[in-house]
């Protein structure tokens, strides 16, 4: 697990995922059919939907072991979870979404740069942030076209 400092998580929200959406836009038709294929989705927008919910749990996690050292992470279905986050935005287009990622993306930026200093030195928070931002990227990065 990377040992993570508020400035390494500002670093990777405004660094690799404040560029996610265009890197996945930048690739051709082609390339875009088969990361998505690789990764699972149908769209690009599940993608999203699936990474925004995931930064929800992620936040609310965080808080929770702020105003409660003693809390434990929550259990999850993940498939039934991934499956939810993914029928919410069936109807919406990929614009659509793709600002609600960044929305979310900033929101977790403020958050991160008013959190306490001793947040960082909460295991569990740290391990929050690795799961849903290093964790994700590493899951879900999007390949440079050959």
């Amino acid at each position: 697990m990377t040992t993570l400092t508020r400035q390494g998580v500002l670093n990777i929200l405004q660094g690799d995922w404040a560029t996610y959406v265009q890197r996945f836009r930048c690739l051709s038709p082609e390339a875009q059919s088969a990361f998505l294929v690789k990764q699972g989705y149908a769209r690009f927008a599940g993608l999203l939907s699936h990474i925004i919910a995931w930064w929800e749990v992620g936040y609310q996690a965080v808080e929770r072991y702020l105003t409660d050292p003693g809390s434990q992470p929550r259990e999850y279905d993940v498939d039934a979870f991934n499956a939810e986050a993914v029928a919410k935005v069936e109807g919406l287009d990929e614009d659509s979404v793709a600002e609600s990622f960044e929305t979310m993306r900033r929101f977790l930026f403020e958050f991160v740069k008013g959190l306490p200093d001793t947040a960082f030195e909460n295991a569990k928070v740290v391990k929050q942030f690795n799961m849903e931002l290093v964790g994700h990227l590493n899951d879900h990065n999007i390949p440079e076209e050959e």
